[in-house]
This record gives C-alpha cells, sequence and structure tokens, in this order.
C-alpha cells in the first residue's frame, strides 16, 4: 500500500517540477522530531528526482518539439539537445550514486536545455499563425499610415517636398495580397513591411522638413500660428501609432507619453496666447511643444532630426 508520506510527497514533486523549492515549515508544538523532518526531506527529494527524471525521459522520447530538432537546420539546437541527453545520462549515474540532490540539479539544467532547443526549432504551424496574424496587423498599420499621411499632407499643404512614390506603395500592397491569397504570409510580410517604412519616411519627413514649414509665407502671425498648431496635432497622432507598432519597450513608451502630455499642456497654453492676441509667445510656445513630441518620436524609436529650437 502507498505509505500516508508518499502520498504527501506528491503536491512537493509537482511544485519541484515547476521550479518551486519546498521548504519545511516551522516547527509547532507536537512537530515531528528531527529525525522525521529527515525522513519527510529525504521522501521529497527523492520525489522530485522521480518526477523529473519520469518528464525528461519523456521529453526526450515523445515530445513533438524535441522530434523537429534532428531534422532541422539548427545547429545550435542539435547541440543544445545532445547537451541536455549528456545532461541526463550524467543525472542518471549522480542518483544511482547516491547524489539525488545533485542528481535533481543536473536535471533542472537538462530540462532547460530542451526548452531552450526547442525553441530555436519552432511549430511550423506555429510560426505559420504569427505570420498571419503579423500580416493582418501590418496591412491595418500601412492603411493607418496612407491615411494620415494623406490628412497631413493636405494640412500642412507640402507638395511635392512631401514625396511618397504611391504608384510603389500600391503595388507592394497588391503584390502582398497576392502572397498572401497563396498562403504565403512571410513573402506577404516582407513586402508590406518594405511599403510601411516607406510611407513613415514619407510621413516623418514632411513632419521634419523646414523648408515646408519655415519657407512659406503666411499673411500674419495668426496664420502661421494656425500652420504650428496643426503640424503639432499631426505629430501626437503619429506617436501612438509608432508605439503601438515599433514595439517601444516599456519604461521608454512611458517617458514618450510623459513628453506628449507635457506637450498638450504647451499647446493649451498656447492656445490661450493666441486667443488673447499674443501671437509671436503663442507661436514660441506651439514651437516648444512639437519639440516635446519630436523628442517622444525618438524615444519610441523615430528617427527624426533635432527640434529646431523657437526664437524668443
Amino acid at each position: 500500500m502507498t505509505s500516508l508520506r508518499s502520498k504527501s510527497a506528491l503536491p512537493l514533486a509537482a511544485l519541484a517540477l515547476a521550479g518551486v523549492v519546498s521548504v519545511a515549515a516551522p516547527p509547532q508544538a507536537g512537530a515531528a522530531s528531527e529525525a522525521q523532518r529527515g525522513v519527510e526531506a529525504g521522501a521529497s527529494l527523492q520525489a522530485a528526482l522521480e518526477s523529473k527524471t519520469r518528464l525528461i525521459r519523456l521529453l526526450l522520447a515523445q515530445s513533438p518539439a524535441v522530434q523537429r530538432i534532428p531534422q532541422s537546420d539548427s545547429e545550435l539546437a542539435k547541440s543544445k539537445l545532445t547537451e541536455a541527453r549528456t545532461l541526463f545520462a550524467r543525472a542518471t549515474g549522480e542518483a544511482a550514486g547516491g547524489n539525488p540532490e545533485q542528481a535533481v540539479k543536473t536535471l533542472d539544467e537538462a530540462l532547460r536545455q530542451i526548452v531552450s532547443a526547442a525553441r530555436l526549432v519552432p511549430d511550423p504551424a506555429q510560426m505559420a499563425s504569427q505570420e498571419r496574424s503579423r500580416y493582418d496587423s501590418l496591412s491595418q498599420s500601412v492603411r493607418i499610415f496612407l491615411g494620415l499621411h494623406k490628412d497631413v499632407a493636405a494640412r500642412l499643404a507640402a507638395g511635392k517636398a512631401a514625396t511618397l512614390d504611391g504608384a510603389r506603395v500600391n503595388g507592394l500592397v497588391a503584390k502582398a495580397e497576392t502572397q498572401a491569397a497563396g498562403g504565403k504570409h512571410k513573402d506577404a510580410n516582407a513586402a508590406l513591411d518594405e511599403a510601411y517604412k516607406a510611407v513613415v519616411s514619407s510621413l516623418t519627413g514632411m513632419l521634419m522638413a523646414t523648408t515646408i514649414v519655415y519657407d512659406q509665407k503666411f499673411g500674419s502671425p495668426a496664420e502661421e500660428f494656425r500652420h504650428e498648431l496643426a503640424r503639432n496635432r499631426s505629430y501626437e497622432e503619429l506617436v501612438p501609432l509608432a508605439l503601438a507598432q515599433l514595439n517601444t519597450p516599456r519604461e521608454s513608451a512611458q517617458l514618450s507619453e510623459r513628453y506628449v502630455q507635457q506637450s498638450r499642456e504647451l499647446r493649451e497654453t498656447a492656445q490661450k496666447l493666441a486667443a488673447g492676441g499674443d501671437h509671436p509667445a503663442a507661436l514660441k510656445t506651439i514651437l516648444d511643444a512639437t519639440g516635446l513630441l519630436q523628442r517622444s518620436l525618438r524615444v519610441a524609436g523615430v528617427i527624426v532630426p533635432q527640434a529646431q529650437e523657437s526664437k524668443p
């Protein structure tokens, strides 16, 4: 019959498989003697050893992820799998030699090598699913940025300075759609990535071109302020798109968003100044606000030139 101690060791073995270290509870009144605790600790260690041994033997023999490795082109994955097998054999010897604690440590390292090797040779079905998901995301991004590009060009009246080879971009999008329809989502994503970069490059270039912004002739300070206000809002629209598409690290994204908030506060101040008729001060303030948005974009990962400082 299974003893009470072996039954109680099962949850401890489960914790061991999850990488959790089991620590004995503090002694209570009526607690087991030192000898009894030693026996229980030994049973727990033995249970962990047996459980991990079964798990790794099963992975090496039957895991589909492991079975893909020898047929793959990844020499690193093959090397890691060979190391895992070597470690498993070593752990077996350590256990047989009466060193279960070291055997468990060796099994842990063998498991890490197996997991690392499997990650280098992902499931083709999973990869295909990821490529399809990326295609959907890229398609949406290109449409969004094309719409934003058209809107910004109209608002800034950038004209020929905001060069975008629309025929090339549309051709890349059409090519991607054809490839995706044929199940070639990886190739489709490569085409969409080219289209995406072309649109974003043109958009940021249009927003940053000082010749576009500062060589225009404005009929009044109020007109120049309205122009800069529109440019500021265009930058702000670009920031969340950049954060979403460039997978900006969390800390950088938070810093980028703080710059956006600071820009909004300056923009509100600038609008109040303009409403009061102080357009020179309003213009300086809105340029400072736009400079913060340019900084926000650089933090997000968009390459933009340094902002032109406003003049007092």
